[in-house]
């Protein structure tokens, strides 16, 4: 057996198994209503693209930048380790080493493609709302690139950091390529950080072939898996698969003490909702972000569109907030209480209230704000 063999019988197995569940959800007339909500937006961005493109050429410059930019952060380097690999392939290293190689060939080539892409139909956007901003050549080579540095940076972190460490890092590298990319759109310094970027990709490309990255590959391999059997039964209401997180220290509640006084099973799954979240950093960042990033949209949408925006995120909000709830209540344990005294299906309202009506307020007052201003 070759590693090219190997990676080949993996990518197959791969697929059979993505297949078979996507086979368990999906029906024909499941299908049908998809292609006819797909069908639907199209006609409507199509009939909304004039207005979104007036739209887009209010918003200042820099946040259809960003926009642009964090779109760089969505490269992938896949390689199809399994735990079992280390005694299977004990004596046979230069499968691994073989697989890594074919992984990382295999995942380049789709980050080129989806980076080329995204350059070519980022640069029509551009313009359409400003035109003449971006050179094509220059732009589609940078951001190439830039795609490219940032996967393999990724890599680079991922295996010398983890928990708090990793995610502080990563801020600071976002902040900071973030203002490289803004810098060399407005000076059109072109050449000068198309030349360092791919020197740097060169070089975290090499580094990382010689490094040994197997606990790291296939963990990330595990979660790029799991991630793809969540997407897949997002289209059935009847399964829930949760993400797949690395257990870290937690920020709040190291020690468990009691926050509510109370002991009913209400408020002792009140308590237990809000340590599960508040210890969970993902969960953390996604509530932050949900409220911080409408807040600020707000501020640059037309008046009607912020009313608009608030009903969506009154409703989404709910629903991210129960989809951490049944995670909670889907453990094991819990799950042998359902029904019971300790998790009935009106407590789900009453937990998840300290979470949805302070973040409501806010955004809501946010949008008061706006309102009195707008009319001043």
């Amino acid at each position: 057996m070759t590693a090219f063999h190997l990676y080949k019988e993996r990518l197959k197995q791969e697929r059979q198994y993505q297949w078979k569940n996507t086979k368990a959800v999906i029906d024909w007339t499941i299908l049908v209503y998809i292609i006819l909500t797909l069908l639907f937006v199209a006609a409507m961005i199509y009939d909304m693209f004039p207005s979104f493109i007036a739209l887009l050429q209010k918003l200042p410059y820099g946040l259809t930048l960003f926009v642009i930019y964090y779109l760089a952060w969505t490269g992938t380097i896949r390689v199809f380790y399994q735990q079992a690999d280390t005694y299977f392939f004990i004596h046979r290293r230069d499968l691994l080493i073989g697989l890594k190689k074919w992984g990382v060939i295999t995942s380049t080539g789709l980050n080129i493609i989806k980076a080329v892409l995204i350059a070519i139909l980022t640069y029509l956007l551009m313009e359409a709302i400003s035109p003449s901003t971006l050179p094509l050549l220059e732009w589609i080579t940078f951001y190439l690139v830039l795609f490219l540095f940032i996967t393999m940076l990724g890599k680079m972190i991922d295996l010398h950091w983890s928990g708090w460490k990793r995610k502080v890092i990563n801020f600071t590298v976002f902040l900071l390529l973030g203002l490289l990319a803004y810098i060399t759109v407005d000076k059109s310094m072109w050449i000068i950080s198309t030349v360092l970027l791919m020197l740097g990709s060169v070089v975290f490309f090499m580094f990382y072939l010689r490094t040994e990255s197997f606990m790291v590959d296939m963990a990330n391999n595990e979660k790029i898996r799991q991630k793809y059997v969540g997407m897949i039964f997002y289209a059935s209401e009847y399964v829930h698969v949760p993400r797949s997180s690395e257990r870290t220290k937690p920020l709040f509640f190291k020690r468990s003490q009691r926050i509510i006084e109370d002991r009913s099973p209400h408020s002792a799954l009140t308590e237990l909702f809000f340590k599960y979240l508040l210890r969970n950093s993902r969960h953390i960042f996604s509530y932050l972000k949900l409220i911080g990033i409408t807040m600020v949209v707000m501020g640059y949408l037309p008046l009607w569109m912020t009313f608009g925006l608030f009903m969506a995120f009154f409703f989404f909000l709910k629903e991210w907030l129960n989809i951490v709830y049944d995670e909670l209540v889907g453990h094991p344990f819990l799950n042998m209480h359902k029904g019971k005294k300790l998790i009935q299906e009106h407590y789900q309202d009453l937990v998840t209230r300290w979470l949805y009506y302070p973040a409501v307020g806010l955004v809501g007052i946010v949008l008061m704000l706006n309102t009195l201003f707008h009319f001043l």
